[in-house]
């Protein structure tokens, strides 16, 4: 009765301890292994490594703050416009474990507890290649000066037909890296095009031919992906690769040594890839103009399966949006990014692909600030920025990746779509003027 009475007065809860803070080997060590180290590690893109206790305590606030803002890890979709593979996003739990864990001091707690850490794979993200290209001798990009573009030639020396199904391109040097575009050559002008030169390949802001295709190349914190099932690129012998590298001054000479993996499948294509190629080089940015805006549409000529979607700025962007308008008049978000940054263009590959009824209007938005209050801004004060190449320059671009039901309906998207993209740049060109 005492007892009973007691409890009343004084509940257990009075006396009930301060819950402990999160430890490193019991709740910390299994978030970083699995949204952090991939990147964080020896050898990879992050500029410091998180792969054990003493590393990431020396990181810890700066891991709140950043996992607090949301700006780690780089995911750029906003939720709720398309849904896409290899999500990075913690939950909000999870970014807790770490404020609070970084509050607490760091503890390490009992190193028994700590998971096992993951093993990765050492090179090539997509595994062995069964072609790599590299560049014979590395390539000098000097200190200063405008924003250089070099074609690198690869005679592939096929004996026979192959079908591509996976690239994946390593800079060298990803500090001078602005981008790569893979083309294909089977005429042989871009062998006759890098005789002509001294040294290894021949420059130019094209490659100096009508590319027979495109394949996948690099662009700041690109994932490399095999192709979907069914999607493959058929390489015939006499068919020669060629890098397009833009490089970026640093300030300091550089040297790249780019490398280039291919993956092949003795699987024939079943589906017909085409791309949708989207842009608006009317660009004209005053100095200051916070919210510079510009768009571009394109209907569709035949029925499309959606399979992913890639976007493209330069520094100062800030925005892009994406809808799909289908003929019944019914609106579907494609994409969507509120705060735009340089080094995370991904593709983004959607977890389901999906139809696209011919008729349908696809229009994307692009906006840009070009104020001090911009962290990326390379000017300080601002510039008037125009249309161009380099990385202080600007640009949009918005390629759709696809696939067509026949052939007959790819020539005639193929056909409609350079021409839409051509009177675009040619549009952007007499504007510059």
């Amino acid at each position: 009765m005492r007892f009973a009475l007691f409890a009343l007065l004084f509940p257990l809860s009075a006396f009930a301890v301060e819950a402990s803070p999160p430890t490193y080997s019991e709740h910390v060590a299994a978030i970083l292994d699995v949204n952090c180290v991939t990147c964080h590690r020896p050898g990879e893109i992050g500029p410091f490594s998180m792969v054990n206790f003493s590393e990431a305590k020396k990181r810890a606030k700066q891991i709140a703050d950043v996992t607090g803002s949301r700006t780690m890890p780089p995911w750029k979709p906003d939720a709720g416009h398309g849904a896409f593979l290899d999500e990075r996003k913690l939950t909000d739990k999870q970014i807790e474990t770490l404020k609070a864990w970084a509050d607490a001091g760091a503890p390490e707690g009992d190193a028994k507890l700590r998971p096992v850490p993951p093993v990765f794979k050492s090179g090539w993200k997509l595994g062995k290649p069964d072609l790599v290209l590299k560049m014979p001798e590395a390539f000098k990009v000097p200190a200063t000066g405008h924003d250089l573009y070099h074609q690198f030639v690869f005679p592939l020396n096929l004996k026979k037909e192959v079908h591509l199904v996976g690239v994946e391109c390593r800079p060298g040097n990803p500090k001078v890296a602005h981008h790569a575009v893979g083309i294909l050559d089977t005429s042989g002008a871009a062998r006759r095009l890098d005789a002509k030169h001294e040294g290894q390949g021949y420059p130019g802001n094209g490659p100096g031919f009508l590319p027979a295709g495109f394949t996948p190349g690099y662009v700041p914190g690109q994932v490399p992906r095999f192709f979907k099932e069914g999607i493959a690129i058929t390489l015939k012998p006499g068919t020669d690769f060629v890098l397009q590298m833009h490089y970026h001054p640093t300030g300091k000479e550089e040297l790249d040594q780019t490398e280039i993996a291919f993956y092949f499948s003795p699987k024939p294509p079943t589906k017909i890839l085409v791309v949708v190629a989207m842009a608006n080089n009317e660009i004209d940015i005053p100095a200051g103009k916070k919210d510079y805006r510009t768009s571009d549409t394109y209907t569709l000529t035949c029925d499309l399966e959606i399979n992913d979607i890639w976007a493209h700025m330069h520094l100062i962007g800030k925005t892009v949006r994406v809808t799909a308008e289908t003929p019944d008049g019914k609106v579907r978000d494609l994409l969507k990014i509120s705060d735009w940054d340089f080094n995370w263009q991904d593709t983004y590959s959607y977890k389901k692909p999906f139809r696209l009824p011919k008729g349908t209007k696809i229009k994307a938005d692009f906006s840009w600030d070009n104020t001090a209050a911009n962290p990326h801004n390379p000017f300080s004060p601002p510039k008037r920025i125009r249309l161009g190449e380099g990385s202080d320059d600007e640009m949009s671009g918005l390629i759709i990746g696809a696939t067509a039901d026949n052939w007959l309906d790819a020539v005639g998207h193929w056909t409609a779509t350079v021409g839409h993209y051509v009177d675009v740049t040619m549009k952007g060109l007499k504007y510059q003027k």
